[in-house]
């Protein structure tokens, strides 16, 4: 039986993979909008950490123009509070994550914003790099306690920029998909 962590990792492998299939990457500063396109709303509800959830929305905001996170009563992307089990993203596709917020990793000493702003990420398509270094927004726990950086690097920007674009641009293709319109999601918990 696979353990949470390697399905995790399976599943942000895979993200990544089909994300690279068909997205050109545009020579330009790391999370440039492209102006022939407005930015893809994604709807997020926080029913846990919503202070929090909040300001990784802007801060998400800021860093890759071509995504418009947006507070709603019925987002794709659920934010809840749980004791137990870790902090975690479920993604459903890009735009569209179940995200648990352990309220023992924060009283362990990790940064609730940073962990918010980091499962969101995953929602937004990123997978974790479990690299240690706290610059990478991604690398998460592995940072350590004493990180508590809540912003994406360029890279990771650019990254959710770009994914974005491709959904954005494209008429089909595993990025289009009907969950950003936040009267069509069900909540799954």
């Amino acid at each position: 039986m696979l353990s949470k962590r390697s399905i995790r990792a399976f599943v942000g492998a895979l993200a990544m993979a089909l994300a690279m299939v068909g997205v050109q990457f545009a020579a330009q500063s790391p999370a440039a909008a492209d102006p022939s396109v407005q930015a893809r709303t994604v709807y997020y509800t926080a029913y846990a950490y919503s202070s929090q959830s909040s300001q990784a929305a802007s801060i998400w905001n800021s860093a890759a123009p071509n995504v418009r996170m947006v507070s709603s009563s019925n987002g794709s992307i659920r934010i809840y509070g749980t004791t137990g089990g870790g902090s975690r993203a479920y993604v459903c596709g890009l735009g569209c994550a179940t995200i648990y917020i352990d309220s023992r990793d924060i009283a362990a000493g990790h940064n609730a914003l940073r962990i918010v702003a980091h499962e969101i990420g995953h929602g937004l398509g990123l997978p974790d790099t479990y690299n240690g270094i706290c610059s990478y927004l991604m690398s998460g726990g592995s940072a350590g306690t004493s990180c508590s950086n809540p912003y994406p690097n360029a890279g990771e920007a650019s990254r959710v920029n770009n994914l974005f674009r491709s959904a954005l641009t494209s008429q089909v293709g595993p990025f289009v998909s009907d969950v950003y319109d936040p009267s069509l999601v069900r909540a799954t918990v």
